[in-house]
């Protein structure tokens, strides 16, 4: 394939070449899609930085000239094109980016608000477009945030500094933001000509050291005085001012040593620069994301623990209730084995024929308050599960209370977090108001109430009585009545035949299994229906709280779900590209 040439002409890539170019353009194709799988979090900014990162594949090479206002910007390209080409002064004359190309007449247009395009017949633009950028320390902060935005298009910085006021702290700090896109930067000591010879000596030393000590490498570091330059070449040139000037050996450096290879390279490192930048930027806010995840699934780990606990508690504590039941149901039995023995005998053969009497001794004697006594625990099971859900309840609160505000704000990466971030605060404070809203409405009585008509529906359900009665208590007295029915039944149909004393025992006998079997049916029945409602009310219980916090749960597991996705991604990217850098510097 072909691209616009470095030399303002059109050349043939090398197939080596040609490979790495489609490497890289696949890697930041990948890397934007990925991207915008990300979602809405990652910047408008970034993702323009990075389409036109893969737009400028295809662009001249990009020489930007950054640098303190003042420091000599302008006059540094003025001197490299030979022509007064832009303004000069000692206060900020540059509010826009200017774009210099190679064109066989001057001319400008307005490309965009703050970027204007300056065609020139200057031989260096032949082989070069040149940036002008706003001064870093300009007092109005919209010019260097010009310049911090087009950064990430260049493919070398020449950072021009004074003599008079080297390597200043915005220096520094502007220098930090260029070396995180991975950028190229040679250093423009500008103003020689105000220091003596040692001194200019001196003020170098003093940049490399400090240059290394922040970028973590000694760039080039060119000492020249482009006002010298300027006035060598004005009119016929001055050779002693341009020695004096030093100008040469940066001119020469642009035009020879960085050569047409070398700016292919350069060319092609640019955008690995861009796209590592920000492969790494949102990597780590995936990594955080998930760090955060972590502990809302310990969030949610707890939570369900408490239910597990609760489903535990409330399963040992229902044994016990029903171990009462079955108590009370047993001495019922004992008393009515005791009843028929005393009852159904050939001393009280006259006493028999009158049921009605017998009847009630039996409610008197054996039946007493059992009704009473199984409602009355019932109820009490009734009560206790009602309080314990509550407890849950006040407990799960307090425990997302504590845990509404994510932990991991400070830790966001620039101005990435948005909507991850407010979605994620907005659930947590949404369920922790929720079940403060449950605690604050908690009515015991009603949910007691309804809890009892549960079970009382289920037991009218059974075989245990008619639907219609009125209260548990009432329900079981209709129970054990038709047990003394079926018993009374029994006698009645045998005191026909009370002709010896065989018939009377085996009639008690009968008797007693009769009771015994209504007894143990009822035993069955009641607690089936007491275990059936208890599981029914625990499960819906716990299921209440599900559905509470199921936004949040869902949020945190598709989040997971999602990140390790882009996790993955961006992984992969990242390792391609380390290996398109390294194939590129071989």
């Amino acid at each position: 394939m072909k691209v616009p040439s470095l030399l303002g002409k059109r050349r043939v890539l090398t197939e080596r070449q040609e490979l790495l170019l489609e490497r890289e353009r696949s890697a930041l194709t990948s890397l934007r899609d990925a991207l915008q799988r990300f979602g809405a979090d990652v910047t408008p900014h970034d993702m323009r930085t990075l389409n036109e990162a893969l737009a400028h594949l295809d662009e001249l090479f990009l020489l930007v000239i950054a640098g303190e206002f003042n420091s000599g910007k302008s006059s540094f390209i003025n001197a490299l094109l030979g022509d007064k080409v832009l303004r000069e002064g000692v206060t900020p004359t540059t509010d826009r980016i200017t774009l210099l190309r190679y064109g066989t007449e001057a001319q400008e247009r307005n490309v965009e608000e703050f970027l204007i395009e300056y065609m020139f017949p200057a031989t260096v633009l032949e082989h070069i477009a040149i940036v002008d950028t706003p001064g870093t320390n300009a007092i109005i902060r919209r010019h260097e945030e010009l310049t911090r935005d087009f950064i990430p298009r260049s493919d070398l910085v020449l950072f021009v500094t004074s003599a008079d006021r080297p390597f200043t702290e915005s220096e520094r700090s502007f220098l930090a933001a260029i070396q995180e896109w991975g950028k190229k930067i040679i250093i423009i000591l500008n103003k020689v000509d105000l220091l003596e010879t040692d001194e200019v000596e001196q003020v170098i030393n003093f940049i490399r050291e400090n240059a290394r000590d922040l970028l973590g490498f000694t760039p080039q570091v060119f000492p020249i005085s482009a006002r010298l330059a300027q006035r060598a070449r004005n009119g016929q040139v001055d050779e002693a001012l341009w020695q004096a000037s030093n100008f040469e050996t940066v001119e020469q450096y642009i035009l020879e040593t960085l050569d047409e290879e070398q700016r292919l390279r350069l060319k092609l490192l640019s955008p690995i620069g861009v796209a590592q930048h920000l492969t790494d930027k949102y990597l780590k806010v995936a990594e955080g994301r998930l760090e955060t995840l972590q502990q809302d699934f310990a969030t949610l780990d707890n939570i369900e623990r408490q239910l597990s606990l609760f489903r535990d508690d409330l399963g040992e504590d229902f044994v016990y209730h029903q171990t009462e039941v079955e108590n009370i149901l047993n001495n019922f039995e004992l008393r009515g084995m005791d009843f028929f023995d005393n009852t159904i005998r050939l001393g009280n053969i006259m006493e028999l024929r009158h049921t009605d009497r017998v009847s009630e001794a039996f409610e008197r004697e054996v039946l007493a308050d059992v009704p009473q006594q199984i409602e009355q625990r019932i109820q009490g099971l009734i009560d206790w599960m009602i309080e314990k859900n509550l407890r849950l309840w006040q407990s799960i609160m307090d425990y997302l209370q504590r845990n509404r505000v994510p932990e991991h704000r400070d830790g966001l990466i620039g101005d990435v977090g948005g909507s991850f971030d407010y979605n994620r605060a907005a659930l947590i404070d949404s369920v922790a108001l929720t079940t403060q809203q449950v605690v604050n409405t908690y009515d015991r009585e009603a949910e007691a109430r309804a809890f009892g008509d549960d079970v009382r529906n289920a037991l009218a359900a059974t075989a245990l009585t008619e639907a219609g009665a009125v209260g548990i208590g009432a329900l079981l007295i209709a129970a054990f009545n038709s047990i003394w029915l079926d018993v009374t039944g029994i006698l009645t149909a045998g005191l026909v035949a009370l002709a010896g004393f065989y018939v009377l025992p085996n009639k008690r006998r009968q008797v007693k299994r009769q009771l015994r079997e209504r007894i143990n049916t009822l035993r069955e029945q009641l607690l089936h229906t007491m275990q059936q409602q208890f599981d029914s009310e625990l499960d819906k219980m716990i299921g209440r709280i599900r559905e509470a916090i199921a936004p949040y749960t869902r949020f945190i597991r598709t989040q997971r779900e999602h990140l390790t996705v882009v996790q993955g991604e961006l992984s992969d990217i990242d390792v391609e590209l380390g290996r398109i850098r390294s194939e590129i510097g071989k």
